[in-house]
C-alpha cells in the first residue's frame, strides 16, 4: 500500500499500474492479488490507511479537556503537521480524492474527519463558543486552509510557525460566535 501511495503521490494515479506497484514494493506482481482483488481495491485500502494514520497521529496527545476553541486550533495544527511530515500522504490523498476511485471508496476515510469535526462542533456549541453552522461547512472551513498551505509547500513555500498560528486563528475565526 505504501508503494502504491508513493507512486500516486509522485507520478499520478495512471502511473500506479500493478507492475509499477509491485516493482516499487519489491514483490512479484501476482503477490498483489493475494491481498487485493484488484488494483482499485489496493488503492482504496492505501487511501483508508493513509487517512487513518494521519488522523490518528494528529489526535495523539491532544487534550480533549481543553476549551473547544483551543482544542480546535491544536487539532487543526496537528493535522497540518501530520500531513507536512508526510507530504506524499497529502499528495496521494489529493490525487485520490479527485479521482473516480473516491466515489468507490464510499467516504469511509472521510467519516474519521467528520467525527473529529462533529465532536469539536458539539463541544463548541454546547460551551457557547461556536456558531451553530452545518457540519459540512465547518469541515470545509477547517480543511481548506490545510490543503492550500500544503499545496504551496509542495511548490516550495515554507510557512513560519507564526504564519501557521495565524492560519489556525483564521480557521477558529470562522467557527466562533
Amino acid at each position: 500500500m505504501q508503494a502504491a501511495a508513493r507512486i500516486v503521490a509522485r507520478d499520478g494515479l495512471a502511473a500506479a499500474t500493478t507492475a509499477a506497484i509491485a516493482a516499487e514494493a519489491g514483490v512479484a506482481e501476482g503477490t498483489l492479488y493475494r491481498h487485493f482483488e484488484s488494483k482499485d481495491d489496493l488503492l482504496i485500502a492505501a487511501y483508508r490507511q493513509m487517512k487513518q494514520v494521519v488522523f490518528l497521529n494528529a489526535g495523539e496527545g491532544l487534550d480533549t479537556g481543553l476549551a473547544p476553541p483551543e482544542r480546535l486550533k491544536r487539532t487543526w495544527k496537528a493535522i497540518y503537521l501530520a500531513y507536512r511530515a508526510n507530504k506524499d500522504a497529502f499528495a496521494f490523498g489529493q490525487r485520490f480524492a479527485e479521482s473516480a476511485l473516491a466515489e468507490r471508496e464510499g467516504s469511509e476515510a472521510g467519516r474519521a474527519v467528520a467525527r473529529m469535526v462533529t465532536d469539536l462542533r458539539r463541544a463548541g456549541i454546547a460551551s457557547g463558543d461556536f456558531k451553530n453552522l452545518p457540519q459540512d461547512l465547518l469541515g470545509s472551513l477547517f480543511m481548506a486552509p490545510i490543503s492550500y498551505l500544503l499545496k504551496a509547500e509542495l511548490k516550495g513555500r515554507k510557512w513560519t510557525d507564526a504564519e501557521l498560528d495565524a492560519a489556525a486563528d483564521s480557521v477558529l475565526a470562522g467557527w466562533v460566535k
